[in-house]
C-alpha cells in the first residue's frame, strides 16, 4: 500500500496523513508489509507483523503507532492506549497523527463519564425546552439593523428580504460604513417606499462591528435581528425567531443558513447524521464548529441582553465573539429552518480563519476556570468530559494542546485498568439464552421499541449509546460496543449509515474478525444474561453476521422488525437528506430485512411503530407469543407509560399520502415493499 493510498481506516485520508504517516524516513519491509494486510482488515495478521518489526527495531515508532490503532480497532482500548501513549511520549508529543490517533481511543475511555453527564444535561434541557415552549410569545417591535459599505450591487435584496418580511411589526435601522460607491444614493431612494418603519445612518468608516453597535442604540425594538448587506432573509425569517425566541425571559438564538447561489456550506451545517460528534449536545456547543454560524451577523437578541453584554467588540469574527460571550450567561436558542441567506463563498484564508478560532475556544474551554450561569455552557467545568469526547471523537486530538492531551491521557492511563471491560470466559448457565434482535432503519420506531423491550426485561449492558438532543433524546439504546463493531466493518467494505448496497464477506480476515469481536462483545458487554436485547439500524444489513454469532455463542436469535410509514422515515431524516433519498434508504435497509427474516431458522416477528405508540401492551403480548420470550408487562407499565410520549413520534402520515409521495418519486418498489411488511405486521 502506498502513502498516496487512501487509508484503512476509512477516514477519507490518505495514508500518508491518516494511520500511516511516517515519522522515519526509510519504513521498513515489515512495517509496509503491516501496512498492506492492515488496510484488506485482516488485523490478526498486521498485529503480529507489526510486532516483529517492532521486535527487530523498537526505536520503530511507525509500528508501535499502527499497532495501537489495529488494537483500538480491535476494541482493545487500554491496550491502544498504552502504545499510542509511548508513541507520543517518544516522539515529544509534536506527531500530529499520534495525537489524532490517540484522542480517538481517549474519547473511547472518556465515554462512562461522558455518557452519564450527557443524560444528565439532555434531560435539563429537554426541561428548559418544555418551559421555554409553554412560555407565551411575546410580540413585540423586532428592530432589523442592517449594515453595509460598498454594497450598492447587493444592499437592494437585504432591504426587499427586509420588507417581505412575514412578521410585520419591524422596523428597519440602515447604518451606513462610510460607503464610497452609489450605496447611500441607493439607500436613500429605496426606504420611503418600503412599507415599514425605516431610519438611515451615515458613518465614518470604522467597522462592521461599530456600525451594528451605532445601529442597535438607535433601536427602539426590544428584541434586534443583525444583518449584513450582502446577504438577506428568508421572508418568515422574522416571524419564526419571534415564534421560538420572543419570551418574557432573556433569550437569543440563531437559524440555520442556506446558500442558494451554489451548494450549502459542509462546515455550515448543524444537524448531524447519527453518530456524528458535535450536533447532538447542547445548542452552545455548536461554536466549537468552525463556521457553524455562517455569518456574524447571524443573530436574533434581546435588547436588554445585547446591551448587557456590551454589544459587538471591534474583534475579527465580531459575531462569534458575542455568541460566546452570550452562551457564559445564557443558553441559545437553534431555530433549524434555513432563514438566512448568503452567496455560497470558498475563501480557503477564511476558513483556516475560522478553524484557528474554534480551535482557540475549544482550548479556552478546556482550560477556563470561569463558571458560567449557562449550566449548558461547554466552559462549565461540570461538562468537561462531554465536551473532551465530542472534540475527540470529531478527530482534534491534534488540536488540543499537546500538555493539556498529555495530562488527559495520564489520568486515563491511571484508571483504564478498572474503567474499560475487557473479554472475559463466560461461565456457561444451564439453558439456553436468548438475544431479541431489534431491525429496522434509522429513525422507524427501533429506538422506542428496544427501551420498551428493555423495560420488559430484555437486558442491555451500561455502556450504550447516550440521547443526543435533536435526534434521540429519550436514548438509542444500542450497545455502544455492537455499534463499533457494525461500524469498523462498514468502514472496511467502504459502507456507511447511509451508503449500504455492498456484499457481506462469506470468507476471509474481515469475517474472522467480525465473529472475533462479536464474540468478545457477547462475553463483556452481556454475561450471563439470559434474555438480551441487541439494536443497531446497520444490523439491517449485517443481520445473517450477526445471527452466526449469536448461535456460534449459544444463542437462540430472535428478531422484532419494526414497520414505520417510509414517509415518516424519510420526514424524520429530513436534515440528513430529502424525501426521495430518503425513501430510498428505507429500501435499502428493509429489503435485505425481508431477505433475512424469510431465511429458514429465522424466527421473526413484524410489528407497527403507530401501533407501538398507540397500544404497546398488545405488540409487546404479540412479541412475547410469537418469539417465545419471557417479558414481564405489568410490573413495568408505569415506567413505559412514561416513557412512551407523544413526542416521540414527530412526524405523521397517512399510508395515503405515503402513496402520493412515492407515486411521485417513482417508487413503486418502496410502496409495495412496505405493503408486504404491513401485512406481515397483522399476519
Amino acid at each position: 500500500m502506498g502513502r498516496n493510498d487512501l487509508c484503512a481506516c476509512g477516514s477519507g485520508k490518505r495514508v500518508k496523513h491518516c494511520h500511516g504517516a511516517l515519522a522515519s524516513s526509510a519504513p521498513s519491509t515489515l512495517h509496509l508489509e503491516a501496512l498492506a494486510v492492515h488496510r484488506r482488515g485482516a488485523l490478526r495478521q498486521a498485529e503480529a507483523l507489526y510486532r516483529r518489526a517492532i521486535e527487530r527495531d523498537p526505536a520503530d515508532l511507525d509500528s508501535v503507532h499502527m499497532l495501537g490503532v489495529v488494537q483500538f480497532e480491535r476494541m482493545r482500548y487500554p491496550e491502544a492506549l498504552e502504545l499510542l501513549w509511548d508513541a507520543c511520549e517518544r516522539s515529544g508529543w509534536r506527531d500530529d497523527v499520534f495525537r489524532h490517533n490517540l484522542g480517538l481511543v481517549l474519547a473511547k475511555i472518556l465515554t462512562p463519564q461522558a455518557n452519564a453527564r450527557q443524560e444528565a444535561l439532555v434531560r435539563a434541557y429537554m426541561a428548559l425546552e418544555r418551559e421555554r415552549m409553554a412560555a407565551p410569545v411575546v410580540h413585540a417591535l423586532v428592530s432589523v439593523i442592517l449594515t453595509v459599505r460598498d454594497q450598492a450591487r447587493l444592499v437592494e435584496r437585504a432591504i426587499d428580504s427586509v420588507a417581505a418580511q412575514t412578521y410585520r411589526d419591524v422596523e428597519l435601522i440602515v447604518v451606513d460604513d462610510g460607503s464610497l460607491d452609489e450605496t447611500p444614493a441607493l439607500i436613500a431612494r429605496r426606504l420611503p417606499e418600503l412599507g415599514v418603519p425605516a431610519t438611515r445612518v451615515r458613518t465614518p468608516h470604522r467597522s462592521a462591528a461599530l456600525a451594528a453597535n451605532d445601529g442597535a442604540v438607535r433601536a427602539q425594538g426590544r428584541y434586534l435581528a443583525f444583518l449584513a448587506g450582502d446577504e438577506w432573509f428568508a421572508p418568515r425569517r422574522i416571524e419564526r425567531m419571534v415564534a421560538q425566541i420572543a419570551r418574557a425571559m432573556p433569550l437569543w438564538g440563531f437559524s440555520r443558513v442556506a446558500h442558494p447561489a451554489g451548494a450549502p456550506s459542509v462546515t455550515g451545517e448543524i444537524a448531524t447524521r447519527p453518530g456524528e460528534s458535535f450536533g447532538s449536545e447542547p445548542a452552545s456547543f455548536m461554536f466549537m464548529i468552525p463556521n457553524v454560524i455562517d455569518s456574524d451577523s447571524n443573530l436574533f437578541i434581546e435588547r436588554a441582553l445585547f446591551n448587557a453584554l456590551g454589544g459587538f467588540r471591534d474583534v475579527a469574527g465580531h459575531g462569534a465573539d458575542l455568541r460566546e460571550r452570550a452562551a457564559i450567561e445564557v443558553e441559545p436558542v437553534i431555530v433549524h429552518e434555513r432563514l438566512y441567506f448568503r452567496d455560497a463563498r470558498t475563501d480557503a484564508a477564511a476558513d483556516r480563519a475560522a478553524q484557528a478560532a474554534a480551535d482557540a475556544q475549544l482550548s479556552r474551554a478546556l482550560t477556563s476556570d470561569v463558571r458560567p450561569a449557562n449550566p449548558f455552557s461547554p466552559l462549565h467545568p461540570d461538562n468537561r468530559d462531554v465536551l473532551l469526547r465530542a472534540a475527540l471523537r470529531a478527530g482534534r486530538g491534534d488540536r488540543i494542546p499537546a500538555p493539556l492531551l498529555r495530562s488527559v491521557a495520564a489520568d486515563c492511563l491511571a484508571r483504564t485498568a478498572t474503567a474499560m471491560p475487557r473479554p472475559r470466559e463466560r461461565a456457561r448457565a444451564a439453558g439456553a439464552k436468548t438475544a431479541v434482535v431489534v431491525l429496522g432503519p434509522y429513525r422507524s420506531g427501533t429506538s422506542a421499541l428496544a427501551r420498551v423491550l428493555n423495560l420488559c426485561g430484555a437486558f442491555l449492558p451500561q455502556r450504550v449509546v447516550a440521547a443526543r438532543l435533536g435526534i434521540n433524546p429519550k436514548g438509542f439504546w444500542e450497545t455502544e460496543a455492537v455499534n463499533d463493531v457494525n461500524a469498523r466493518l462498514m468502514q472496511y467494505l467502504g459502507a456507511d449509515w447511509n451508503r449500504v448496497g455492498f456484499a457481506l464477506p462469506g470468507d476471509g480476515p474481515l469475517l474472522e474478525e467480525f465473529l472475533l469481536n462479536g464474540r468478545d462483545v457477547l462475553e463483556t458487554e452481556y454475561g450471563d444474561a439470559p434474555l438480551i436485547l441487541i439494536k443497531d439500524p446497520r444490523i439491517c444489513v449485517l443481520a445473517p453476521l450477526w445471527h452466526r454469532v449469536l448461535v456460534d455463542n449459544g444463542y437462540r436469535p430472535v428478531y422484532v422488525v419494526c414497520v414505520r410509514n417510509p414517509l415518516e422515515v424519510a420526514r424524520s431524516l429530513g436534515n440528513d437528506m430529502p424525501t426521495k433519498p430518503g425513501l430510498a434508504l428505507w429500501s435499502d435497509y428493509m429489503q435485505p430485512v425481508e431477505a433475512f427474516v424469510a431465511a429458514p431458522g429465522v424466527h421473526a416477528v413484524h410489528v407497527r411503530y403507530a401501533d407501538l405508540l398507540d397500544d404497546w401492551r398488545s405488540v409487546v403480548h404479540r412479541i412475547a407469543r410469537g418469539l417465545d420470550v419471557p417479558l414481564a408487562i405489568e410490573s413495568q407499565a408505569s415506567e413505559v407509560d412514561a416513557f412512551l410520549e407523544s413526542s416521540l413520534r414527530n412526524h405523521s402520515v397517512t399510508d395515503a399520502e405515503f402513496d402520493e409521495q412515492a407515486a411521485n418519486a417513482q417508487r413503486g418498489d418502496v410502496g409495495a415493499l412496505y405493503r408486504r411488511m404491513l401485512a406481515r405486521c397483522t399476519g
